[in-house]
This record gives C-alpha cells, sequence and structure tokens, in this order.
C-alpha cells in the first residue's frame, strides 16, 4: 500500500501510487469552484488548502468521484461504496506527510475517492 513520507517529493495516488496530475479548477453542481483531479485509475482527488473545509471536500470528492451523480452521493456507504483517505500535505516538501500540524493549526488536506468495482459483488447465471 501507500508510503506515506516518500522521498522523491512527487506527490502519488494512494491506491495505485501513480504520479498525480496536476490540481485543476472544478466547477462543482453546487456553482463553486475546487482544486481536484482525477487519477488514472479512477480515483477522484480534492484539495483543501486550508484543511478547515473537509466536510465540503468530502461531498465535492464524493460528487467527482460519481461523474456528479449528486443523487446517489448521500446513498454510498463508505467502505462498502467505496474507499476515502484523508493526507496531509506538507507544501514545504511536496509530499503527503502523517505528522500532525501542532498548535490547533490544521495543515493542508488531500481527500482521496475510490469508488469500489460492484460488478465482483453481482452473481453470475
Amino acid at each position: 500500500m501507500f508510503q506515506v513520507g516518500r522521498r522523491d517529493n512527487i506527490l502519488r495516488c494512494p491506491f495505485c501510487e501513480r504520479p498525480l496530475a496536476p490540481l485543476e479548477e472544478i466547477m462543482t453542481r453546487f456553482g463553486n469552484t475546487v482544486s481536484a483531479g482525477r487519477c488514472a485509475c479512477g480515483t477522484a482527488f480534492v484539495y483543501d488548502g486550508s484543511g478547515h473545509n473537509i466536510g465540503d471536500a468530502y461531498v465535492d470528492c464524493l460528487t467527482l468521484a460519481t461523474n456528479g451523480q449528486v443523487d446517489n452521493v448521500w446513498s454510498l456507504v463508505p467502505g462498502e461504496d467505496y474507499d476515502i483517505l484523508e493526507m496531509n500535505y506538507d507544501q514545504r516538501r511536496n509530499r503527503f506527510s502523517s505528522e500532525a500540524t501542532g498548535r490547533g493549526r490544521r495543515s493542508p488536506v488531500y481527500l482521496f475517492v475510490k469508488m469500489k468495482d460492484r460488478s465482483e459483488d453481482v452473481p453470475s447465471d
């Protein structure tokens, strides 16, 4: 699995370890803009530079992961329908870190959502 604090200073997807594409400004269905992207493996990710808007980032990331199907987001179950990871981002070193920021401050965060392949759950005839 993914190695936190990897030394090559390339941000990588925690699900497949491919280098992440640069962030894009994406307009959500609700009209706000988020810094987000997708990995080649299908993982959606959202960047929260303040680390204080994780709830909004969570909804935005799920919406991106479901290709904008907002109505479906509320019926999804974490661990069953998708996997989610929250990674602290060390801006100085351009890498993910497991270290806390300290003094009540939050570090920037990347939130990753990977939808599970539900075709494995469908019984064959």
